[in-house]
């Protein structure tokens, strides 16, 4: 089966991340002005705490992913390190090892959802209870702390359905099960806090919309074609337990270099929970919420394109692979400027017209942050093709690299009164001095370019999609309108 973005993929996707985002464009005006700065402070420290939770997945969800991928490509068995290329016409898929995978899968997640509601009702209950000032400072925190820890558990639980979609190539299918499920959250969170129950109402849409995910998921997955091959098997214990060796094997490293990318980026946030008041957190999440909506947008291409470009890393295809890689990387290049701009010229206006009880921290704050981000998300790009080759050299930087942050802004919000400059620039300094640069050109080595040639081909490669768009068919394989 070969994988192929199709047209349709695309617009789904695009589609489908902004629905994703909705949550923040459509219901961000509606909460800004609906709840109060202590509610919306909560708000953000919540989702920072089920961030942290959340990294008991282990870096197991692109891991099972990628090898579901490799699957479908034909490989016939699955390796630790590396992946079994496949040049010939064979290219059949070995379904008692997919059977094994989706096994695999659903036991680890079914265990780490447990784990995961556990620390939450315990540890993070105590930091709610210290930020909240013994959950007073918000109506009802406590009920509403309870019902996000067991919406994270729900959505975590579920996980693995993603995996099976992407590794498929069923890029359009994922993003309309994500599409569905966000409209019901909308909708929901909405109703409810037009209602008056406040940040509650958003912590019930966000149980329930997962459910809708994971049965549009199930249904497009397991068609009856695909269950009766399934059904064949009969997966041993053993089974299973050799090949979580060996997807354990990469995922275990990825798993620290997530640990490494929260203190990196979400750590501060929940530092300064500590030491700041819920309206400056409030400031601070907002703005990182925006630029997360900058970046979702800009880093839709790759992401979307990422099961093919594990798919050409198998076929052995590096010129295909260099030349989809860098179009991705053209897209992103373009999209956070125009958006970046546009948030630094259009944000502070757009909340004053919708009468946001929550403000935007300074212009310069706003614009480091940008530019921190970017060079993040683009050493995250490139690291990503790293690993598509099942190879995980940076796990113990990355560690390193979220410790001097996490230390970093300890030290920024404990001795001094930088505040959220302080907290943007200690990220920005320690990045730049090895990551930003590293991994970039790690890959333009291993193509055998330069970064500066990397980007004329990136730009290069936007411009001849656009001109073939509008006079031509595209050629491109990933705008091919066949799977």
């Amino acid at each position: 089966m070969s994988i192929t973005l199709s047209k349709k993929d695309i617009i789904w996707g695009y589609f489908a991340q902004f629905f994703s985002i909705a949550s923040g464009m459509i219901m961000l005006p509606i909460i800004l002005r609906m709840l109060t700065p202590d509610e919306i402070g909560m708000n953000y420290l919540m989702l920072t705490v089920g961030s942290m939770v959340s990294l008991f997945d282990f870096g197991f969800a692109p891991q099972f992913g990628r090898n579901i991928t490799y699957i479908f490509s034909g490989a016939q068995s699955l390796q630790k390190e590396g992946v079994e290329e496949q040049v010939g016409e064979n290219k059949a898929i070995n379904y008692r090892l997919l059977s094994t995978m989706i096994h695999t899968a659903k036991s680890v997640y079914r265990l780490l959802s447990v784990i995961v509601l556990v620390v939450m009702l315990t540890f993070g209950s105590v930091y709610i209870y210290k930020v909240t000032n013994g959950f007073t400072n918000v109506h009802n925190s406590f009920v509403i702390w309870i019902v996000y820890s067991v919406s994270t558990f729900v959505n975590i639980y579920y996980t693995y359905y993603s995996s099976l979609l992407t590794g498929r190539g069923m890029i359009m299918e994922s993003k309309k099960a994500m599409v569905y499920s966000k409209i019901v959250y909308i909708i929901l969170s909405a109703t409810m806090l037009f209602c008056g129950v406040g940040l509650l109402g958003v912590a019930i849409a966000n149980l329930i919309s997962p459910f809708v995910n994971r049965y549009l998921s199930n249904k497009f997955f397991f068609t009856p074609e695909l269950k009766e091959l399934l059904d064949r098997y009969e997966i041993t214990k053993q089974e299973k337990v050799d090949l979580f060796k060996v997807v354990w094997h990469n995922s275990k490293k990825l798993g620290l270099v997530y640990i490494g990318s929260y203190a990196i980026t979400r750590f501060s946030m929940f530092l300064a929970g500590l030491y700041l008041s819920l309206k400056e957190i409030a400031s601070y999440g907002l703005m990182m919420q925006f630029v997360s909506i900058i970046l979702t947008l800009s880093g839709t291409l790759f992401v979307l394109n990422e099961p093919r470009l594990s798919a050409l890393k198998v076929e052995g295809d590096k010129k295909l692979l260099l030349k989809t890689f860098s179009f991705s990387m053209g897209v992103y290049y373009a999209l956070y400027f125009i958006l970046g701009a546009g948030f630094i010229l259009l944000g502070p206006w757009v909340l004053t017209f919708i009468h946001s009880n929550t403000t935007l921290p300074s212009s310069l704050i706003i614009f480091l942050y940008l530019l921190v981000m970017m060079l993040e998300l683009n050493h995250s790009f490139f690291a990503t093709i790293i690993v598509i080759g099942n190879s995980v050299p940076f796990m113990w930087i990355s560690l390193v690299t979220g410790g001097l942050i996490a230390l970093g802004s300890f030290f920024s919000l404990a001795f001094t009164s930088m505040g959220l400059l302080g907290l943007v620039l200690v990220q920005g300094i320690v990045q730049l001095s090895y990551n930003n640069w590293k991994w970039p050109l790690f890959i333009c080595n291993e193509f055998k370019i330069s970064f500066l040639t990397f980007l004329k081909l990136a730009f290069m490669e936007v411009y001849q999609s656009q001109k073939e768009y509008f006079y031509g068919k595209s050629k491109h394989g990933f705008f091919s309108n066949s799977r």
